[in-house]
């Protein structure tokens, strides 16, 4: 099986570019850019006809992700015919499929030497140097395509694209209303926009520009893609469902299309037709690893456990030398709580590839088999190979301050630190032990996770909470009171800013603060707390 990514927010241009290129570049690559993502666009197969068809098998073999057929299609292509710069960018895609980067650009490098002008290898070799951060170079490249050509919809794009990679939004938007302009029946300008107005929480004009853009080319995959996750994200779940539906019906062919439609159905609820999509999938590609996933975790949730280790024992046939099936086959194991299993699974998958997130199931999972000393053997073996393993390190952070190991769980949050000190996640953690154990650096602490982040409430919470507790009391309620506002249903928060106010002497206001909080059944950790000290006031 390959794993193809399917990152969120990666976009390719979505004109000149082929199927199989702009899936590929959708698969492989995290841009700067939120929202949907490019699944397949018009291809442009090889201009002699006698190319066509093997053009074409390479385009079908791209677009079901089977990247190894298609590279032998394009080489074999290439054989024939080596003077063909459009079985180069073929097979460029290929590579890019296969993640092997380095290849890919001497492919498109070689397809350009053949032609100049050739603008599909132009356009990859752009988005090569705006994906490796070489911006002066993917710059020259789109500047030279609009000196011959200055209405080419593909070059301002691309330079927007580039400026949003520099944080240049201003300069990104109007490269973007420039496309729009010239080219005002184009729906790709508008794809774009909806992506940069959803990037810039401006959801409304997001919906709009891809509404538009639907409406003015109604079979648009880019279109289509992108306005359903717009839905999605605007919580129209209805509406995002008939989209990837037509979606689906525009690329039949296309597992990327089934697996959008599947999650769009997820959300709306709809299991069984979730599980009908992914199936439908993985009927056109049975190595797409990340839909198999997906349908092992609806099965999973359906209750159907002996499906999802099924799901898993195919991937493990299919990939015995990948941790892939194994990993799955652990995660179901644990949902049943077989835990002692579980451990065999991650541990057979962790014998053919050990890695930081395979560490911390391993050890969650013999937590709950209750081999502790095992447990923490491995992770810390890990660790000690791995100093720099942030994630693990915060997992057995956390482990040992939810055991009241506080002093560890220091520990490890200071390492952390050293090699990151601007973690926020660390820095409110550790202010937050250090106030447990009266250690006088828990508001400078606290401050400096605050200055980091002070939108969110977990963190201004923290900060509030120490200075209460030292007494400051009118920062630490505005502080806490600004928490509270953020996150209204967690109750914690409400009870500091019912602690603070009634330490501050407002009575009344804690005491109604208290009342409603104690109102409901919700469990709590600070729920006893709060009801003696409503009896006391």
């Amino acid at each position: 099986m390959t794993d193809p990514r399917s990152d969120d927010g990666v976009r390719a241009l979505p004109t000149v570019m082929g199927l199989a290129l702009a899936l590929t570049v959708a698969l492989c690559w995290p841009m700067h850019d939120a929202g949907a993502i490019v699944i397949e666009t018009v291809p442009r197969k090889p201009p002699d006809e006698q190319l066509q068809a093997a053009g074409t098998q390479v385009i079908s073999d791209l677009a079901k992700m089977d990247f190894d057929r298609a590279l032998e299609s394009a080489n074999k292509m290439i054989q024939q015919n080596p003077g063909e710069p459009a079985a180069y960018n073929l097979q460029g895609g290929a590579y890019l499929g296969k993640k092997d980067y380095i290849r890919a650009r001497k492919s498109f490098e070689k397809a350009l030497s053949l032609d100049s002008d050739n603008s599909e290898a132009l356009l990859y070799l752009a988005q090569l140097d705006v994906a490796q951060n070489a911006l002066a170079s993917a710059q020259k490249r789109y500047q030279g395509m609009l000196a011959k050509d200055p209405k080419n919809i593909d070059a301002m794009v691309g330079m927007a694209r580039m400026e949003g990679r520099a944080k240049n939004e201003k300069s990104e938007l109007a490269w973007l209303e420039k496309a729009k302009a010239a080219h005002p029946n184009a729906a790709a300008p508008r794809v774009f926009l909806g992506d940069y107005y959803l990037r810039t929480n401006n959801r409304p004009k997001a919906l709009a520009e891809l509404t538009d853009a639907v409406q003015l080319d109604g079979e648009n995959p880019d279109a289509l893609d992108a306005l359903g996750q717009a839905q999605l994200l605007d919580g129209q779940k209805s509406q995002a469902v008939l989209t990837y539906q037509k979606l689906a019906a525009v690329r039949p062919q296309s597992p990327v299309a089934h697996y959008r439609l599947a999650s769009a159905k997820i959300n709306a609820g709809d299991l069984p037709g979730a599980e009908e999509s992914l199936r439908r999938a993985l009927q056109i590609n049975p190595d797409y690893l990340e839909v198999a996933f997906v349908l092992a975790a609806l099965e999973v949730r359906l209750g159907r456990h002996e499906e999802a280790l099924k799901v898993a024992r195919q991937i493990e046939t299919a990939m015995p030398k990948s941790p892939a099936g194994y990993v799955l086959e652990g995660d179901v194991l644990n949902a049943q709580e077989r835990y002692a299993d579980a451990v065999k699974a991650y541990e057979r998958a962790y014998d053919i590839q050990q890695t930081g997130p395979l560490a911390i199931k391993l050890h969650a999972a013999k937590m709950k088999a209750g081999v502790t000393n095992e447990a923490d053997t491995t992770l810390q073996k890990w660790l000690r190979i791995n100093p720099n393993d942030i994630g693990g390190r915060l997992y057995l952070a956390d482990e040992n301050a939810r055991a009241g190991r506080n002093k560890l769980a220091i520990e490890q949050y200071q390492m952390i630190l050293k090699s990151d000190p601007k973690n926020v996640l660390a820095l409110n953690n550790l202010a937050n032990l250090y106030q447990a154990e009266k250690d006088a650096r828990a508001r400078d602490v606290a401050e400096q996770a605050y200055k980091l982040m002070p939108s969110s409430p977990m963190i201004a919470d923290t900060l509030g909470w120490i200075l209460v507790e030292e007494g400051k009391t009118a920062r630490g309620l505005q502080l806490l009171q600004e928490a509270a506002a953020k996150d209204p249903q967690n109750s914690e928060l409400r009870y500091h800013v019912a602690v603070a106010l009634a330490r501050s002497g407002d009575k009344a206001k804690a005491r109604k603060e208290l009342e409603t909080l104690l109102a409901g059944d919700q469990k709590f950790p600070q729920r006893e707390a709060a009801q003696t000290l409503l009896k006391q006031l």
